[in-house]
């Protein structure tokens, strides 16, 4: 059959693969769920998959935050906030034309594997057949809340952090911020400047890191320790750097973490420990029981009242419109070669569902790249057997990387990242330089006279 692609979302990995793909000259058609690109920032998304609220900026610098081809411009602030996010992602899509591509309003409801293609279901009812499809929408949408609820009964309110937009309702109110991340850390902090009183409650230590070292924004100043040095080194590194910037964590009132900095995420946010320095936060560990209307029992024995709690407690990774088959296991880390291709479904392409420590885009650049190369014909992937072993090497490597992280899921270390997808793209090209791949005028349909070699372990 002749080539043509869908690709599910607008966002980050959705409008990546499309400048990919446009700049190939790859068919492909983009569907959107809401009325416009961004996906995750644009703030309140018509789409309802948007979790940002409005006082976020990226944890990631300005320099380091945009796609490889297109960097983000100079006068943004150095580290962006949602306006300037989709300012940059609504630049990026009109440079490169991509918005013709894509039909919005539009939700893909049902992906099913036929012979060598996929029969895309809309919510029209109308159903066309791909080659490829390219699943890019994001997994920051799904609340995840404790599983299993917790005993007794909060007749307060309760919100998941995905509905948290501004402080404004919770002002005056006697808040509980349940989890430690960035997105805890942030809300924690904001909220104690107009609540009543806040309390953050985590089960387990967590490290908190700068936004910046040495006047510099962290993430540029870290890259070179990032790219290059061992994983071990450099979480030597930053535990001793966070030692003697911040002292023991505990004297703050908060758990020590128990293992090396990097070992699990950590949570950025330049407020959260001089608010609670200054006692505007106070901290609790993980909650044991609800005791009835208001009140919360800690894990230590204290109870106290509260009047809200927000579950800053993650993301389910759901993709409603595949069957299960066809949906990678996602408990424990992430069972995709090359974090990309489920075995079985070697014509489906699952895209950004990483989480990183420094920004997404480059890692979504790279990904629609090697993807490309797989579609064109210019390389392939190996046997099954093989796939499977090289995911088990991952897990493997994941799990020695990020040995504190309870349930690891899509950890994954950016930069060695990067060089594996670069050596694959090398080393599998033809000899003479030439696509693998001859075009017609329906598309791109894989030479059968050439002989692509496989993408294997390096």
């Amino acid at each position: 059959m002749s080539v043509r692609v869908c690709v599910i979302g607008a966002g980050v990995c959705g409008l990546a693969a499309a400048q990919v793909l446009s700049e190939r000259g790859i068919p492909f058609d983009v569907y959107e769920k809401g009325s416009d690109i961004g996906g995750q920032w644009r703030f309140c998304n018509d789409s309802g998959t948007s979790a940002v609220y409005d006082s976020i900026e990226l944890n990631s610098s300005r320099d380091m935050s945009g796609f490889p081809k297109f960097p983000m411009p100079e006068d943004y602030p150095l580290f962006p906030g949602h306006p300037q996010m989709l300012d940059y992602l609504e630049r990026y899509t009109e440079h490169f034309g991509l918005r013709r591509y894509i039909r919005f309003r539009t939700s893909v409801t049902g992906v099913v594997k036929d012979g060598t293609g996929y029969l895309v279901t809309l919510d029209d009812g109308q159903t066309h057949r791909y080659s490829h499809v390219l699943v890019a929408n994001g997994f920051h949408w799904d609340p995840k809340w404790p599983e299993p609820a917790y005993r007794g009964e909060f007749t307060g309110t309760q919100l998941h952090s995905k509905d948290y937009k501004r402080p404004d309702p919770l002002r005056g109110r006697r808040v509980l911020v349940v989890g430690f991340g960035n997105t805890a850390c942030d809300i924690a902090t904001e909220l104690s400047a107009v609540a009543d009183r806040v309390v953050s409650s985590a089960r387990r230590g967590f490290w908190i890191t700068p936004k910046y070292l040495f006047g510099r924004p962290a993430d540029k100043a870290n890259l070179p320790l990032a790219t290059y040095v061992p994983p071990l080194v450099q979480s030597l590194l930053l535990t001793a750097m966070l030692w003697v910037t911040q002292g023991r964590i505990s004297r703050y009132g908060l758990a020590a973490p128990g293992h090396l900095a990097l070992r699990t995420h950590p949570a950025t946010c330049e407020g959260y420990l001089p608010a609670v320095k200054a006692g505007r936060i106070a901290v609790r560990p993980g909650i044991e029981r609800f005791d009835g209307g208001s009140r919360v029992r800690f894990t230590d024995g204290s109870v106290e009242e509260f009047d809200a709690i927000v579950w800053c407690t993650g993301y389910k990774f759901s993709f409603p419109f595949l069957p299960q088959e066809s949906t990678p296991v996602m408990v424990g880390p992430m069972r995709l070669f090359r974090r990309i291709v489920m075995p079985g479904h070697e014509r489906m392409f699952f895209l950004g569902f990483a989480k990183t420590l420094s920004a997404i885009t480059p890692v979504a650049e790279a990904q629609a790249e090697w993807t490309a190369d797989l579609i064109e014909g210019r390389t392939r992937l190996p046997g099954r057997e093989a796939m499977l072993a090289e995911i088990a090497a991952d897990e493997r490597k994941v799990r020695r990387r990020y040995s504190a992280t309870p349930r690891l899921t899509v950890e994954l270390d950016v930069y060695r990242y990067l060089r594996q997808l670069l050596r694959d793209r090398r080393h599998h090209l033809a000899a003479d330089g030439a696509p693998l791949v001859h075009r017609t005028t329906t598309g791109v349909t894989p030479d059968p006279d050439r002989s692509p070699g496989p993408v294997g372990s390096h």
